[in-house]
């Protein structure tokens, strides 16, 4: 069984290789996953102007600091080994998607666009995949 978790190049692969060696090597490494999830989501939302140009100090705030709430709560269920993790990260995943939408669609244009693209691209979605997966462990636990 051990070459064929070794030969599994998937995410869900990646993951039964995290916890071949144990329950406590594992959960460290699912903390260390997590919190380099939530810490590139949290850095990435850092990232911007804080008008981003639709006249709305306010509501972007709100929808920043939501999701900034949603992944710290994600982060602590998923170090408890918690089932509401899943709540907590199906928040977090509908409030990253949204934060995407809301740095893309409402950014000027030229430079600006592009920028918003590639931390879109590059940064939150594949955290996002990423997130998904940590998550879609804790149905199980």
């Amino acid at each position: 069984m051990g070459s064929r978790i070794r030969g599994d190049r998937s995410l869900r692969g990646l993951f039964d290789r995290l916890e071949a060696d144990g329950p406590e090597p594992a959960r460290r490494r699912r903390v260390l996953a997590g919190a380099l999830v939530v810490a590139a989501l949290l850095g990435s939302n850092a990232w911007g102007p804080a008008d981003a140009g639709t006249g709305s100090v306010v509501w972007f705030g709100t929808a920043d600091l939501l999701q900034c709430a949603a992944l710290i709560a994600t982060a602590f269920l998923l170090v408890w080994r918690s089932r509401w993790v899943v709540w907590a990260g199906a928040v977090s995943v509908a409030l990253v998607l949204l934060g995407v939408w809301f740095d893309v669609m409402t950014v000027e244009g030229g430079g600006a666009s592009y920028a918003a693209l590639a931390v879109s691209l590059l940064i939150k979605l594949p955290a996002v995949v990423v997130l998904v997966a940590l998550v879609g462990r804790g149905r199980r636990w």
